[in-house]
């Protein structure tokens, strides 16, 4: 009788979470088992499945917590031992609850993807295919986000709307840099009923630093590669009517060959500044069409004034090697001008959203540690 009642007392001291019958649970719920007289020696979580939940005790034995999402609609059973102070006494204590069924998941694409080599201004997209308005929602799915690298990058993360989140690093990313992005939305409350779903591992390089500095003053485009300027090109940017925007553009893709129509930027083609026509070798640098392209018309305006509607003309030959050279990622700044950058442009968007803006996250670095002799005998090399 006397062990009956100091097991019942024992079992009696467990709390377990979620509660047995519980119904519902939402899959982000940690499973608590704790106990307030003894030790917690053993506990197990089981989906009808046959899948395990994992957990971890805590330094004082007294509880235990889970460390992985539930799946949805998915029936789990507790079982857990404890054993009282002195570690004569045991009991088992059991329970089951259920997970909640969503009504709607959301799932993300990441951008870049898997093998590509970009240029060192490339943020990272995230676009969800639902829309997320919960702040506590965005304020927590970056944690379901890990980035990795060669070294370590600080940076931050930023939602431009309710579908699109971007990470990028503090200053460029270092040329060369290996970057590797894992995510697992399961068991993330995105609200309103929302619960994300999917995982994925991408890997992508930085390329060399490709930077061209454009200004609108001058007339003179300045191209680098690793800090290194490799040529100067005379150009033409945009008319006082139709500036240039100024600001950090990425290189968003690049086209041989546009069709460029003046009716889709809101003038009449058959007006006197209406346009109609093919241009050849297009560096794309924001949504607005804004392009570094080959603008024969216009050569012997380009290193004198701006006469475009707001791209960058270049000569066929200067046209034709900036095309060659650009790669998505790259920076084109553009300077001189009066036209601010506009933040719900991609081409400005990330480069000129002002970095208190963005919530601090960092690249970790996967790189092991150099011994002293391998750190002495690098710095005999460092220039």
């Amino acid at each position: 009788m006397r062990l009956a009642s100091a097991r019942a007392a024992l079992s009696s001291s467990v709390t377990i979470s979620p509660g047995s019958g519980a119904t519902n649970v939402g899959l982000d719920a940690p499973v608590v088992v704790a106990t307030n007289a003894g030790y917690v020696r053993g506990v197990r979580v089981v989906a009808t499945t046959g899948a395990r939940i994992t957990g971890a005790l805590a330094p004082s034995w007294t509880s235990w917590w889970s460390n992985t999402a539930l799946a949805p609609g998915t029936t789990y059973q507790v079982s857990a031992r404890v054993v009282d102070s002195d570690g004569v006494t045991a009991a088992t204590v059991s329970s089951t609850f259920q997970t909640v069924v969503p009504g709607v998941t959301v799932q993300a694409r990441v951008f870049p993807s898997e093998g590509m080599t970009v240029g060192v201004g490339q943020p990272i997209v995230v676009r969800f295919d639902h829309a997320i308005t919960d702040d506590a929602a965005r304020t927590s799915v970056v944690r379901h986000f890990t980035l990795e690298g060669t070294q370590r990058v600080p940076g931050g993360w930023h939602w431009f709307s309710a579908y699109e989140l971007h990470f990028r690093p503090a200053a460029l990313w270092p040329a060369g840099e290996q970057v590797t992005l894992t995510s697992n939305l399961d068991g993330w409350n995105a609200g309103g009923g929302i619960w994300g779903s999917g995982s994925q591992r991408v890997h992508f390089t930085i390329g060399d630093a490709h930077v061209a500095i454009a200004n609108l003053a001058t007339h003179v485009m300045t191209v680098s590669t690793n800090g290194h300027t490799i040529a100067t090109y005379p150009f033409s940017g945009g008319r006082d009517q139709y500036p240039t925007m100024n600001g950090t553009h990425l290189v968003m893709d690049r086209q041989y060959a546009v069709h460029m129509v003046s009716s889709s930027n809101g003038i009449p083609v058959n007006s006197p500044d209406g346009y109609d026509e093919t241009v050849y070798y297009d560096v794309h640098i924001s949504d607005s069409g804004e392009y570094v392209h080959a603008a024969p018309w216009s050569v012997s305006s380009q290193g004198r004034t701006n006469v475009s509607h707001g791209c960058i003309n270049l000569s066929d030959a200067n046209a034709t090697t900036f095309y060659n050279y650009s790669g998505v990622g790259d920076i084109v700044v553009v300077t001189g001008g009066p036209r601010a950058p506009e933040l719900g442009d991609h081409g400005v968007m990330d480069w000129d959203t002002p970095s208190d803006q963005w919530t601090a996250a960092v690249v970790r670095s996967t790189a092991r540690p150099a011994t002293a002799h391998a750190t002495a005998v690098g710095a005999v090399h460092a220039r």
